[in-house]
């Protein structure tokens, strides 16, 4: 059971159940809808095995620790204030069931790091090689993948992610996600958690040595196939952290003398400033790459300036859980809506729970916060704070959501 819901993490496949509470000004918006995924009822399943082979009644006495009365006050209270009971209700069910995930996988961090050593290169190669079928065939491929939560899409579909490559223009790779950008985010974080679970095995020439030479071409594959399906959803973010992630494991592994480090630096930088200079004298930099929505920093502004409205009339308990694209219209802040929560987490966690929300959880789980320090996984940090500034998926998105939960369950 736990390699079958292992195996569904980037999978959608989902039932909507829709009411008044998901229509924002008569528009059926997605993010308000309740979702019954077919991950949830494998994960239903390995729960119940898990309470079977734990003792599942100390964890009830510490589920009533006078820190965790204190976070259900304040559950009560933010759901009280908030405009849409029933989505801040569904929202904080969500943030339990990704708790809980979260403690049972720590307390079966052997098995399951064992199992993520070859699942996640299961992901990594499918999700990259779908999406690259899916930019060559400029579309969704339907059939089979639709059943793991491939979105119908096509070139020039309304609102569907593009860019533009030597002139001609190319869908972004989708996957099994809802968007490009979400993707590229599980895979960079995916990928380097593996990598860090299943570090390279040291040369050898004893008799293991063909072994170990099978397992660098199977680690090869896997890093090029997640480096192939990064580069096809074309996350300009995604893209700058997985770089200098690379430079940094790279400066980590050798030991460069500061010299040496100076003087490639600068080789780099001349290079980077020759390719420029060409570019300017005969073309644009445009004519090679580009495409990508030309108000997308502008709408990620006003969704922004909208979440500091929303701060300021209710800083301490939020608007309510999941409750943020709900009060959208009292807020607006542009010439347009766009349905959508804000595209930074720090401030859709704000905007929704208030620093009083923030402080509690950040009081109830300090220990978590230490240990993402203290066993340097500072790269989880990197990709993870440098990303949520500018999009909101590490909180919403249900892929992402799952995968955030098992990775600091393994820290």
């Amino acid at each position: 059971m736990t390699v079958f819901w292992l195996l569904l993490i980037p999978t959608q496949l989902g039932r909507h159940f829709w009411g008044e509470w998901s229509t924002v000004l008569g528009v059926r918006v997605d993010y308000l809808s309740l979702i019954l995924y077919a991950t949830d009822i494998v994960w239903g399943l390995w729960v119940i095995k898990q309470f079977r082979i734990t003792n599942f009644k100390l964890r009830i006495r510490k589920l009533f620790s006078f820190k965790n009365l204190i976070l259900m006050l304040f559950i009560l209270v933010n759901v009280i204030l908030a405009q849409a009971k029933v989505v801040a209700i569904y929202r904080w069910l969500r943030l339990g069931q990704w708790w809980l995930t979260w403690i049972l996988v720590k307390n079966n961090k052997k098995e399951i790091g064992k199992y993520l050593t070859w699942i996640i290169p299961f992901w990594i190669i499918l999700e990259s090689f779908l999406g690259l079928a899916q930019v060559l065939n400029a579309g969704s491929l339907n059939g089979i993948w639709w059943w793991l939560g491939e979105r119908r899409f096509s070139m020039g579909g309304i609102g569907i992610a593009s860019w533009r490559f030597l002139d001609e223009g190319w869908i972004r790779a989708y996957g099994t996600f809802s968007h490009p950008n979400s993707l590229a985010g599980f895979l960079l974080l995916a990928w380097w958690g593996w990598k860090k679970l299943n570090p390279p095995p040291t040369p050898s020439l004893d008799k293991e040595g063909k072994k170990k030479y099978l397992i660098n071409i199977f680690r090869w594959v896997v890093n090029w196939s997640a480096i192939l399906g990064i580069i096809l959803a074309g996350s300009r973010t995604v893209w700058g952290v997985t770089i200098a992630l690379l430079i940094i494991d790279q400066l980590r592994i050798k030991n460069y003398e500061w010299k040496m480090l100076v003087g490639k630096g600068l080789l780099v930088v001349g290079v980077i400033l020759l390719a420029l200079g060409l570019v300017n004298i005969n073309y644009r930099i445009g004519d090679f790459i580009g495409g990508w929505d030309s108000s997308g920093w502008e709408k990620r502004e006003w969704l922004g300036l909208s979440a500091l409205k929303m701060i300021r009339s209710n800083p301490l308990f939020g608007v309510g859980a999941g409750n943020f694209v709900v009060n959208l219209p009292d807020f607006k802040v542009g010439n347009f809506y766009w349905f959508q929560p804000v595209h930074n987490i720090f401030l859709l966690a704000w905007a929704e729970i208030g620093i009083m929300g923030i402080i509690i959880l950040i009081t109830n789980y300090e220990l978590l916060i230490t240990n993402l320090i203290r066993k340097k996984w500072w790269w989880f940090l990197i990709i993870v704070g440098i990303t949520g500034m500018v999009d909101h998926y590490w909180l919403t998105l249900p892929q992402n959501t799952w995968l955030l939960a098992i990775i600091l369950g393994l820290i």
